[in-house]
């Protein structure tokens, strides 16, 4: 029954169930009119036969007449009288009813050729119908095949050939997406590659300048070289930063990560952050505060979000004057970490581009890379069913915003 439910299948059936009501009816009719002309002349010539009787025999009353004609017993010797006149099986008594069955052969001849006729004439038409929609068919795939991807809605019809059309068109679109989005994955890969290349690029040549005045100056004094020293391993800690941020998101890129749900504490995740970079705040001379709830817990993979929440306090501690403060609060929608620093703040253009990969804010560092680390927190923090936004004013510093949002499982 799925056949029906196809606009030209329905179409189809329809004309020729139309043909063969239409015949049934006509041969109905015609069959009707020769039983009607059949009775008549067997009347008629029984009425003759009667008549002559009559005539003949006047003193034979009607009802043994009747009695006659209604009597079966005299049957065998009535064939017996007209078999020795030559009338048998294949021959007529009544010459009348010879004729009619010429034009009963002749009437139902006539119909079942124009039935048939109709019925070849309308597969005909049929076949002449789905070539033309096939060779529109076959137009539109090789409108597919130049990059013609336009849809003639008007032509959008339920027919079986029309549903092949979309289902065409919606497996081009999708190739088509596929393919766009293949370059741009392209393009972004090969941007990233230049972008990796520039970030490696300037603390190699710079690791390369610095060995070279040490192999250069044999006589440099100590404290001169001890500062080429401490200089060529900051930059190898930030290549190493940068190889591993990297990598970490080329795997979240890739899919590939698959993030634990685990119950987390953030007061001992943050104490644990707080302990890893107590080097680089005592360096930087930044106090570093937490404050807020103790017992907060959020769902997720320790590791990665402890990896993303460091990124950005790491990425404060730089541009702090003194202090960081962490916040940690919790409402019935969502868990919240705010990271505030008191540093010159971000200009209004940056705070727009501040997580893209590889963007440098205008008051950043020659030799900052503080763009892959925040981009990295992000992307770990949005697939674990969080978000991060930052709030900043030049001379105010700035507020990073993490919120985990609750889901009852």
């Amino acid at each position: 029954m799925n056949l029906l439910k196809n606009k030209e299948t329905k179409i189809l059936f329809l004309i020729f169930l139309i043909i063969i009501i239409t015949f049934t009816t006509i041969l109905t009719i015609s069959t009707k009119k020769q039983i009607e002309q059949n009775k008549n002349s067997v009347n008629n010539v029984i009425a003759s036969i009667v008549g002559v009787i009559k005539n003949e025999y006047p003193n034979i009353n009607d009802e043994e007449i009747i009695h006659i004609l209604d009597s079966t017993d005299k049957t065998s010797e009535g064939k017996e009288l007209l078999k020795k006149y030559g009338i048998e099986k294949d021959a007529y008594s009544v010459i009348s009813m010879k004729n009619q069955e010429k034009d009963i052969i002749i009437t139902n001849g006539i119909i079942l050729i124009t039935a048939n006729l109709l019925f070849v004439l309308t597969f005909i038409v049929y076949l002449k119908y789905r070539q033309v929609k096939i060779e529109k068919l076959t137009k539109y795939i090789q409108k597919l095949s130049n990059k013609d991807y336009s849809l003639d809605i008007e032509e959008n019809s339920e027919g079986e050939l029309n549903s092949l059309k979309n289902e065409l068109y919606k497996i081009t679109v999708m190739l088509k997406e596929t393919a766009e989005i293949a370059v741009a994955s392209k393009e972004a890969l090969s941007k990233s590659v230049s972008d990796i290349s520039h970030q490696l690029k300037t603390p190699l040549t710079s690791i390369l300048i610095l060995l070279d005045n040490l192999n250069e100056s044999e006589n440099m004094d100590n404290d001169t070289r001890k500062d080429f020293l401490r200089e060529i391993s900051k930059q190898i800690k930030d290549m190493n930063f940068l190889v591993i941020a990297l990598l970490q998101l080329s795997r979240l890129d890739a899919g590939v990560v698959e993030f634990l749900n685990e119950e987390i504490n953030l007061s001992i995740m943050i104490n644990e952050i707080k302990n890893n970079l107590e080097i680089m705040s005592e360096v930087k001379n930044v106090e570093l505060d937490i404050k807020g709830k103790k017992d907060v817990y959020i769902n997720g993979d320790y590791n990665w979000n402890k990896e993303a929440i460091q990124n950005i306090v790491k990425n404060a501690i730089e541009h702090a004057s003194s202090k960081v403060t962490i916040d940690i609060t919790e409402n019935d929608v969502y868990c919240k970490l705010e990271i505030t620093d008191d540093g010159g703040g971000i200009n209004e253009d940056d705070i727009k581009h501040i997580f893209e990969r590889f963007y440098k804010a205008s008051n950043s560092s020659e030799n900052s890379i503080i763009g892959i680390g925040l981009s990295l927190a992000k992307e770990i923090i949005e697939k674990q069913n969080g978000y991060i936004t930052v709030e900043s004013k030049i001379g105010m510093g700035s507020k990073f915003i993490i919120k985990y949002m609750k889901i009852n499982m």
